[in-house]
């Protein structure tokens, strides 16, 4: 052996040893500064987490907003409903209650109550009514005892009462009680800027035709 073969394997026993490539022993590493990496970018990580947060208060603003809108309609619907109720309730009265001793105030509360078209047919048949319950003697004391409404269209401003009220009837020497099922018709209109119920027509419940 010569004397350069000793001096050969020093250097080699000596020779610092290299870090294995992370690569090579982990496949799914990857260096932070390696633009191919497969692993999303911090800042992206972060910009989808915010989005999500974001979508998310979206969706409970939207959603309260919908459901603070809806319940403003329902509440509109029930006050509207409420008054249909107090108004149809006020003309059962005005139209069934009477005393020949005072005809003007009959006839004037149901004017009152009534729409421009109503009320003129009310005007126009006054005097036959006039005469016929004051040479019967009639006087009539209504009680209301229930009013419902049966049909309601906020939109067009339309709705229909159905009423039950209990008279009780003097002629002259005569007095009976009788019940009533009464239909009462509404009309939103105007009256001086304010949006109120007004009479169209009352009559009694329509009897559905039985069949034969």
């Amino acid at each position: 052996m010569t004397s350069d073969e000793p001096e050969q394997t020093r250097v080699d026993a000596e020779a610092p040893e290299q870090e294995p490539d992370e690569k090579a022993t982990n496949p799914w590493a990857v260096a932070s500064d390696d633009p191919t990496s497969a692993r999303p970018p911090r800042w992206l990580v972060f910009g989808s987490a915010a989005f999500a947060a974001a979508a998310f208060v979206v969706a409970v603003v939207f959603g309260i907003m919908w459901w603070a809108a809806s319940s403003g309609d329902n509440a509109d619907i029930a006050s509207s409903r409420e008054d249909a109720v107090r108004v149809a309730g006020q003309a059962v009265t005005a139209f069934t209650e009477v005393d020949h001793e005072n005809l003007d105030e009959y006839f004037n509360r149901q004017k009152s109550m009534a729409t421009e078209d109503f009320k003129a047919q009310i005007t126009e048949a006054e005097q036959t009514y006039r005469k016929a319950i004051a040479d019967a003697g009639t006087k009539v004391v209504s009680t209301v005892q229930d009013v419902a409404v049966d049909e309601l269209n906020e939109r067009e401003g339309k709705a229909t009462a159905l009423a039950t009220v209990s008279t009780q009837v003097t002629r002259g020497e005569e007095q009976g009680t009788k019940t009533l099922r009464l239909e009462v018709q509404l009309i939103r209109v105007d009256d001086n800027g304010e949006q109120v119920w007004k009479v169209a027509q009352v009559g009694d419940v329509p009897v559905a035709a039985t069949s034969q």
